[in-house]
């Protein structure tokens, strides 16, 4: 089966719209540009394959979402695709001094700025990206903006408490069963569409 060549986008901006009216192709796009090389910076900073794409996963979906509520503008001068690169490396470098890492890693002093304009093709990966942004509209409100306000806005369980009225640890265990649900959303979504 051919694929339409993908449209081209003469300036950021135009990407950028093409990005909040929810375009496919600038999603694919916008993958094909950053994952090859966010996946060698991965595995050059203490990383596999597997936790680059979960790194990836999670900013790609934090910056669509900030995308999609406005949190997120583009500024004058700047490059999506290294804006993106960022809020995946920001996951990842989280990831690495996180108490979940078993093995004590470097985090690197100084990220080099990948050169993000000759990459490879490879479009298939976004599909997850969309099946995810499926999978968390299907959740309810107050699990769906739990999730946005933790790993979006990156609040404070103690923050997200005071906004719900709850105690800091249900909201730690709340938090924990909308992960799950919003997991088990994924993976029906992800068999439905094949991936």
């Amino acid at each position: 089966m051919a694929t339409r060549p993908l449209p081209i986008y003469s300036t950021e901006q135009e990407l950028y719209d093409a990005l909040s009216r929810r375009n496919e192709r600038a999603y694919q796009i916008l993958y094909a540009e950053v994952w090859p090389s966010f996946r060698n910076w991965v595995n050059t900073n203490n990383g596999t394959d597997m936790d680059a794409e979960d790194a990836f996963q999670k900013g790609m979906l934090n910056f669509l979402l900030n995308v999609e509520t406005g949190k997120y503008q583009l500024q004058a001068g700047t490059r999506i695709t290294t804006v993106v690169f960022e809020y995946c490396k920001r996951v990842w470098l989280t990831e690495l001094g996180s108490a979940r890492m078993r093995t004590r890693s470097t985090m690197p002093d100084t990220i080099d700025n990948p050169d993000l304009t000759n990459v490879v093709n490879d479009l298939e990966r976004m599909d997850v990206v969309n099946a995810v942004r499926h999978s968390l509209h299907q959740l309810k409100e107050e699990c769906r903006k739990l999730i946005e306000w933790f790993y979006v806005d990156e609040l404070s369980l103690r923050e997200i408490a005071e906004r719900l009225g709850m105690k800091e640890t249900s909201v730690k265990s709340k938090r924990y069963d909308c992960a799950e649900k919003l997991k088990a959303f994924y993976q029906k979504t992800a068999k439905q569409q094949g991936l």
